[in-house]
């Protein structure tokens, strides 16, 4: 059962991350490009992170998987704001 989980967490952070690849080449301009990557990027990866620590389900593994999401997750809005900020300053000049 604990495979069929995994295998299924794997495929749909994959699955993700695949969207978010296409909407960076389908969409416009690049406001949405940075939603698309930052948003499905985390969440797809947040999968396959939960997938191999429950695959290899030790403590150790747990506590890498987690601190390792919490960067995650603390530096994707991090980098996108600052993406943003720069695209906006340069507009200005």
């Amino acid at each position: 059962m604990t495979t069929l989980i995994t295998a299924l967490l794997f495929l749909l952070g994959a699955f993700f991350i695949l969207v978010s690849a296409i909407g960076l080449v389908r969409f416009p301009d690049l406001y949405t490009r940075m939603h698309a990557t930052t948003k499905a990027t985390s969440f797809g990866i947040l999968l396959i992170i939960l997938g191999t620590a429950l695959y290899f389900n030790s403590n150790v593994v747990w506590i890498k998987s987690v601190l390792v999401i919490i960067f995650i997750y603390l530096t994707t809005p991090l980098a996108s704001h600052s993406i943003a900020q720069t695209k906006k300053n340069h507009r200005k000049d």
